[in-house]
């Protein structure tokens, strides 16, 4: 079964290592909640991403830290980006524009009018309102932006409805239908300059299949629109191990999708764009035991952390693996809950785990990596952890705790400040 764990990740009489450091001392030393990366299992991930496909963009959402992005760069990956605020954040990190391409179903003005002033890789044009709005503010800027057109393949695959994208109902893209004549459109529009073709099935996809059935409808615009595109996007969504998932081998889709090409006798570079597939297995997350009851015949363990450090179990049904850092048995089934005021705060249902856990143990979740640290928020005012990235002994800081004084530096108050002595009382009440 393949094991959702950082390459690193070893269980030893002391308990759980991670980058040949105990996880003990990394939740003492930074706290907890704590995202941990496996900094050598990343990059070799991405190194052998960008030595099997001919084109690699590394899709910046699923982990946006400096870190992970400059990794990416020295990997030999592009950037994608799904808004102006993630462009900034990688071209901050060191990104040259010409490795970062923009993407997203509704982009703004000031979006399209960054991509065009920064000369970004390739703007991804979403339907043909955007082509215009984008054509006519390069025109403007005495530009020509490089664009890939994004259509929607008409592709179903298995996975959670709301990281299907691929979908004949899905929001992203130009409808399979109308796409040839919109290529032909951006072919000869003044202001943008077509170089290929994108489309995306979903996240999570186990299925090879899916992203054969991908290419093939781009093959099929490029045909039905007699254009010679030099770039076709296949898109990412390549699935993990979360739990007892068993993903595609990427070599695998390279060579069905290399076959594919040369059947149809097409010289373009395929392009794919693996977020969750290159950052979710080498990140964990500790937390630390709080509380433990039982409830309704269940036990529930609650955790120093929940919701707004890992979304996905809530907004996903999502599953992950979750050990104690501390072997020892025997086990219980049992939940492990977050301590957000929520009943839909779950991190782990019905999992095994020692009975022995106590207040102050360690809990360890596996491939935490993607779309966790992204999707966190400062929900009950407990504030996004911190994450450091571990690599041969050495622990590295990569994005600090936000504290309250992080969250309160955006609250505006207007008025006049209360008085000191406490707040106003209500009429009829005593004063504090």
């Amino acid at each position: 079964m393949p094991d959702p764990w950082p390459r690193s990740a070893r269980w030893t009489s002391a308990g759980l290592e991670v980058g040949g450091l105990p996880a003990a001392d990394l939740a003492a030393r930074f706290g907890t909640p704590l995202v941990v990366f496996d900094e050598a299992d990343l990059r070799a991930r991405m190194r052998t991403t960008a030595a099997t496909f001919p084109r690699v963009a590394y899709a910046v959402k699923a982990m946006t830290s400096a870190a992970v992005i400059r990794a990416a760069l020295e990997e030999g990956l592009d950037l994608l980006c799904a808004s102006g605020g993630e462009v900034a954040t990688s071209l901050r990190a060191g990104a040259p524009p010409s490795r970062v391409l923009l993407h997203g179903n509704a982009k703004t003005d000031e979006e399209l009018a960054l991509a065009v002033r920064e000369r970004l890789g390739a703007v991804i044009v979403d339907d043909l309102m955007e082509l215009e709005r984008l054509a006519a503010i390069a025109r403007a800027a005495g530009a020509s932006q490089p664009i890939l057109l994004r259509v929607t393949p008409d592709v179903d695959v298995s996975t959670h409805e709301a990281i299907a994208t691929g979908h004949a109902a899905s929001k992203f893209g130009v409808p399979l239908g109308s796409a040839a004549e919109v290529a032909r459109r951006a072919a000869s529009t003044a202001g943008v300059r077509l170089v290929g073709l994108h489309a995306h099935a979903g996240s999570q996809v186990l299925d090879l299949d899916a992203h054969v059935h991908v290419l093939r409808a781009l093959l099929r615009v490029a045909a039905d629109a007699a254009i010679s595109p030099a770039v076709l996007d296949v898109g990412g969504g390549f699935g993990v191990t979360y739990a007892d998932e068993t993903p595609s081998d990427l070599a695998a889709v390279a060579a069905a999708l290399r076959a594919e090409l040369d059947d149809a006798r097409i010289d373009a570079d395929l392009q794919v764009e693996p977020g969750r597939a290159l950052v979710a297995n080498p990140g964990l997350t500790l937390y630390r035991v709080l509380a433990r009851k039982q409830v309704g015949g269940r036990d529930l363990i609650a955790v120093d952390g929940g919701m707004s450090d890992n979304l996905r179990p809530a907004l996903y049904d999502a599953r992950h693996e979750v050990a104690a850092v501390r072997p020892f048995e025997p086990t219980e089934r049992v939940t492990v809950v977050g301590r957000h005021c929520e009943s839909g705060d779950l991190v782990a249902d019905d999992v095994a785990l020692p009975t022995g856990l106590e207040r102050g143990d360690l809990l360890a979740v596996a491939a935490t990596g993607a779309y966790t640290y992204p999707l966190a928020s400062a929900y009950n005012r407990f504030g996004r952890p911190a994450v450091v990235g571990v690599r041969d002994g050495e622990a590295t800081l990569w994005v600090r705790r936000e504290d309250v004084d992080d969250m309160d530096m955006l609250d505006v108050i207007l008025g006049t400040p209360w008085a000191a002595g406490g707040l106003p009382a209500a009429e009829g009440g005593a004063r504090t």
